[in-house]
């Protein structure tokens, strides 16, 4: 509808001849199959593109977990053996271990305590 504006006031010109046009049914859903076409165009576009991202990120991921899980393996291990070692070592030195724990507890203890 036209309108004009005077005096900071609109005012609405009726227009008894202009009606809104109507677009026919089958006009709209030709309109609407063609817009989900054009989409599904696009997305299979879109997709076919990120296709070798894709593929690339997969390969990255697996390498990885692998990687980490072999790595895993290995420190626990290594872990195993120097948990194994310390025992050993306490069992063949039992003075000196308890002598050697309480020295380096009697130093934190004064380190920490001296902190307050």
């Amino acid at each position: 509808m036209p309108h004009t504006q005077s005096n900071n006031r609109i005012t609405i010109m009726e227009n008894e001849t202009a009606t809104p046009e109507v677009k026919p049914a089958n006009e709209i859903k030709d309109r609407l199959e063609a817009a989900r076409a054009y989409a599904e165009e696009k997305y299979h576009q879109v997709r076919e593109a990120a296709d070798p991202y894709v593929e690339k990120a997969r390969k990255y991921a697996t390498d990885a977990r692998e990687q980490i899980n072999a790595n895993w393996d290995e420190t626990c291990t290594k872990a195993k053996e120097l948990h194994k070692a310390g025992e050993d070592y306490v069992r063949a030195n039992p003075t000196g271990s308890v002598l050697g724990a309480l020295g380096v507890g009697l130093i934190l203890g004064l380190l920490l305590g001296s902190r307050n």
